[in-house]
């Protein structure tokens, strides 16, 4: 029988996340420091990654909150 597995999340640079939200990186960096915003992953040494799904579900939530 073949293991199921569940799929690995999307990882995304900031630079990648900002362009998807239309944030800027530092706006990323604040958030990440007030605990706000799309999930991110700390993998040390400055090296930060987004999950893609969180980003786009902020990036839906941002367009939803301005119509």
């Amino acid at each position: 029988m073949p293991y199921e597995h569940s799929p690995a999340p999307i990882l995304l640079t900031p630079h990648e996340a900002a362009v998807i939200l239309g944030r800027d990186v530092a706006e990323l960096r604040r958030w990440r420091g007030q605990n706000v915003g799309p999930t991110f992953h700390d993998l040390g040494r400055g090296l930060i990654r987004y999950a893609r799904e969180s980003v786009i579900e902020e990036a839906s939530y941002d367009a939803e909150s301005k119509r």
